[in-house]
């Protein structure tokens, strides 16, 4: 039966649909989802939801989970200088080569992805002429593992280029090899998410209980309490930042916080308190999600290929050994 990466199943969550349900209160969550109301607080709407689909999707809920619709394929992100896109992959087995090759990738440099909140047009052409431009070059993956090419050559070649041409910054070089911009990235492939897991439920709930001891001391006010819900704004701009909490103060959707309160608390040590609540948050969405597959003995057997298919998910070509052919 199928092998899913941690990838792959958390796109599955993304892909299917389940029926609408506008708001997820704490009664919901207690009943539905976990019965501790500490933990409802960690959470916003999408990721309280998220949470309630992944437990209908593994206890197969078919009463509430929607029937298939067309999805689209993987767009392309502009993250990286090697494009990302086609269909996510599920395995035949773990001994697949592909599940353990890992991603490699170049990173698009610092000037380029810094247009992305200010000119997006500029950024997507920048982009593509990045791309060009390694291809032009014959920059490779190989090549930069093997030590023909490294960062400095690379940051040396965008700068002598790039910044004149499209009046963008260049890339900061460094003495120091250690300092200098990373071009590439390499991550190995997490395991199989099919596979057995051990799980301890009474360790389960002292992690739990340990992350809401911590979660109350990082917040420690009502103030502050209410400001975590907006964690998801840690990336946005101070601009962007203010104008949302501004508009959510007016609109009474955020209370017990005042407009002065941010400016004696700082917005710089405000993103850091929504990046330490976001650490927190994702630790229990981890350990809900382990519980979830532990609740409803999740295995090989919990999707078979054909409902992986419906949600536009493909079969690996390289362990699944299928030729163009079948594809016909």
């Amino acid at each position: 039966m199928p092998y899913l990466t941690d990838y792959s199943y958390n796109q599955l969550l993304e892909r299917v649909p389940i029926k609408d349900i506008d708001w997820i209160d704490r009664a919901f969550f207690t009943k539905n989802i976990f019965d501790n109301e500490y933990l409802y607080y960690f959470f916003n709407q999408l990721e309280l939801k998220r949470l309630w689909k992944e437990r209908l999707l593994l206890s197969k809920d078919k009463e509430n989970i929607g029937a298939f619709q067309e999805v689209p394929t993987r767009e392309d992100n502009f993250d990286f200088v090697l494009s990302i896109e086609g269909k996510v992959k599920f395995h035949k087995d773990s001994d697949c080569e592909a599940l353990h090759k890992g991603f490699k990738n170049f990173f698009m440099p610092e000037p380029v992805v810094e247009l992305k909140e200010t000119d997006e047009d500029k950024y997507k052409m920048l982009v593509q002429k990045v791309r060009q431009w390694f291809k032009e070059n014959g920059f490779t993956v190989r090549d930069y593992e093997e030590g023909k090419l490294t960062d400095r050559r690379l940051t040396s070649a965008f700068n002598a280029y790039f910044p004149e041409k499209y009046n963008i910054p260049e890339i900061v070089e460094s003495q120091n090899e250690e300092s200098q911009f990373r071009w590439f990235i390499e991550k190995k492939t997490k395991r199989a998410v099919a596979v057995e897991r051990s799980f301890e439920y009474d360790q389960f709930i002292v992690d739990i209980t340990d992350l809401i001891r911590k979660r109350s001391e990082l917040c420690g006010s009502k103030t502050m309490y209410n400001l975590s819900r907006y964690d998801f704004l840690r990336k946005k701009t101070k601009e962007e930042i203010l104008k949302r909490i501004e508009e959510s103060i007016e609109n009474e959707y955020l209370k017990e916080v005042q407009p002065v309160f941010l400016e004696n608390y700082g917005i710089k040590r405000l993103v850091q308190f929504w990046n330490d609540h976001f650490k927190l948050k994702i630790q229990a969405m981890n350990l809900l999600s382990d519980y979830f597959k532990w609740t409803y003995n999740y295995n090989l057997d919990t999707f078979d290929e054909v409902f992986l298919e419906d949600y536009n998910l493909e079969k690996c070509k390289m362990c699944y050994e299928l030729l163009p052919n079948d594809f016909n």
